[in-house]
Formats: structure tokens, C-alpha cells, sequence
């Protein structure tokens, strides 16, 4: 097809020189017809035989084959494991140009390869805790014992061995909770009511280990001493015809007994009378005439302080 066009353009070109020659030569007087212009029979192609088409190439994707998980043991008891896996996908578009071609009709034409890369990277990570159970080999107090005054309180002090021991659970237990109690938490509280001014019990201690040998024990001795009664008085609490002169035969009277310190472990108290033929006293301190006469009432501190006592006079009047 190019030829051709050729062709029609050289003849044009011949007929044009032939008609300018004609009428410088001859002085024509008429042009010479044109020779027709042929149709062009075929119509140029808009595509490009020599154009090189782009082509993309995609390089395959390759996933990391991932390994089965496996299975841990451990000497120890207890064998924990975690596996967390991620997954990356990158998409990477690179484009290449190659040299350029040259084709026939003199034109240059570069092409150009765009190649897309896809890279997959898969992580797997493993995570694998082993617990060791250690059992409990034994207990000890760190102090052997000591002193505390009723009311007061002490928390108690202790190891269990190993000191890596994986279940150090005890419980405590006193001998006598007159004396002194303990809570769940190992705290001691002075109680002081066994009735003497100082006494002792024995707080124990034993470990609770399910897998251990033995349940192991140890103990710490307490002594609590009460806070004894520095003082008493006496007062009777009269009644209609009753006074300082006497009590009738018949009647009764009521004593009271005031102690002090207010804050005296015991403020109990024991009431005696020196002649119980005259007259006779109760634990609560209510006096019963028995015989006109004169007789002596002792109230004495039951914690045993033994001079905190206090005697009173009372006269017993025959009836009339």
C-alpha cells in the first residue's frame, strides 16, 4: 500500500511537469486534462504493524509452606503453649522500558513491561511456658515467742521453706483462746482472761501443701499480762429504814464494789464477811442479816491482786 501511494504521488508529479513544459514549449492555449486521481483503493490501517503491544507479567505467588505445630514436653508438671501467626502480604509494581526499536517506515517505538511482584511472609511464633510445682519442706517462726498486755495486738512472723515454695498456704490455731487469739492472717490479740494476772498459751502454725510430704508445724509461745485492779471501794446502796446506823433484821442491802483502773482486765470481784453468823453475802454482793451483831464485808479484786481489797463495817439491828 505504501508503494502505491508512492506511485500516485510520482505520477501526479510527471503530469504537473508535463503541462508546465507544454506551455512554455508550445503556448498552449488549453491545459492538458489532469490525468484522474485514482481512489486509493484501501484504507490506511490506524494500527501500527511494527507497534509492540505492553504486556504485564505477573511472577507467581509463593506461600512459605508453614510447619505443623508441634508438641512440647517438659520434665516439669505443667506445660502451657500459645502460638500467635501472622500473615503479610506485599503487592510490588515495577515498571520496565526496554531500548527502543526502530521499524521500517523510520519511526522509533519503546516498550514497555510493567511486572507486578507479590511477596507473602508468614510469621509463626511460639510462646512456651513450663511451670515447676515445688513442694513445701518445712516451717519455722522467726521468733520464739513473746509478751503482750491484754488488748494489744501482734502480727506473727514466719518462712516457709524453700522460699521458692509453690503453695505456702497455712493456718494458725491457739491453745487457749482465754489467753490470746490469732486471726486467718497470723495476728495475735492479747486477751488475758484466764483469770491470773499473767498467762501464756502456745499459737501454732501448719502448712497446707496438698503434695507435700508432711504437713509441717511449728509454735511460738504467747504470755499476756492482765492489767490488774489498783483499787477498790465499797459503797452500800440503802434501802427505806436502812442507813449508817444499822440494817434491820429482815431486810437485805446491796453493796457495790468500784474498781479502778476502768480499764482493769478483771473488774470482777469476791465478796467475803468476817463472821457469817451475823451475816452472809452473795457473789453479787447482796448482804442477808442473819443476827443483830456488828460484821465486817471484804470485797477483794478476783484477778488475784490481793491488796485491792476494801472492808466496810455493818451493823446488824435486832427488830423492835
Amino acid at each position: 500500500m505504501i508503494h502505491l501511494k508512492t506511485a500516485h504521488k510520482r505520477l501526479l508529479a510527471l503530469a504537473l511537469a508535463m503541462l508546465l513544459a507544454c506551455t512554455l514549449l508550445y503556448g498552449c492555449e488549453k491545459e492538458p486534462p489532469l490525468p484522474p486521481e485514482e481512489s486509493e483503493s484501501e484504507t490506511e490501517s490506524t494500527l501500527d504493524p511494527w507497534a509492540t503491544e505492553e504486556t504485564t507479567e505477573e511472577e507467581p505467588t509463593t506461600e512459605e509452606p508453614t510447619e505443623p505445630p508441634t508438641t512440647t514436653r517438659a520434665t516439669t508438671r505443667t506445660t502451657a503453649r500459645t502460638t500467635a501467626r501472622t500473615t503479610t502480604k506485599a503487592t510490588t509494581t515495577k515498571p520496565t522500558t526496554t531500548a527502543p526499536t526502530t521499524i521500517p517506515d523510520g519511526s522509533d517505538k519503546a516498550t514497555t513491561t510493567t511486572t507486578t511482584t507479590t511477596t507473602t511472609t508468614t510469621t509463626t511464633t511460639t510462646t512456651t511456658t513450663t511451670t515447676t510445682y515445688n513442694k513445701v519442706t518445712d516451717v519455722n517462726f522467726r521468733a520464739s515467742g513473746f509478751t503482750l498486755n491484754a488488748g494489744k495486738t501482734q502480727p506473727l512472723t514466719w518462712d516457709v521453706l524453700p522460699a521458692n515454695a509453690t503453695n505456702k498456704n497455712v493456718v494458725f490455731r491457739t491453745s487457749n483462746p482465754a489467753v490470746a487469739t490469732v486471726s486467718p492472717a497470723g495476728v495475735v490479740t492479747a486477751v488475758g482472761k484466764s483469770g491470773k494476772l499473767s498467762d501464756s498459751c502456745t499459737i501454732t502454725i501448719t502448712t497446707t501443701d496438698p503434695k507435700a510430704d508432711a504437713n509441717y508445724e511449728d509454735t511460738v509461745t504467747i504470755t499476756v499480762n492482765a492489767i490488774a485492779v489498783t483499787g477498790i471501794s465499797v459503797s452500800p446502796s440503802y434501802a427505806s429504814g436502812q442507813g449508817a446506823g444499822g440494817i434491820p433484821m429482815g431486810t437485805t442491802l446491796r453493796l457495790n464494789a468500784n474498781v479502778t483502773p476502768t480499764s482493769a482486765t478483771y473488774r470482777d470481784v469476791t465478796w467475803e464477811v468476817d463472821d457469817q453468823s451475823v451475816a452472809a453475802i452473795s457473789s453479787s454482793g447482796v448482804l442477808t442479816p442473819r443476827s443483830p451483831g456488828v460484821v465486817n464485808v471484804v470485797a477483794r479484786a478476783k484477778d488475784g491482786s490481793g491488796t485491792a481489797s476494801a472492808p466496810l463495817t455493818i451493823t446488824i439491828i435486832a427488830p423492835t
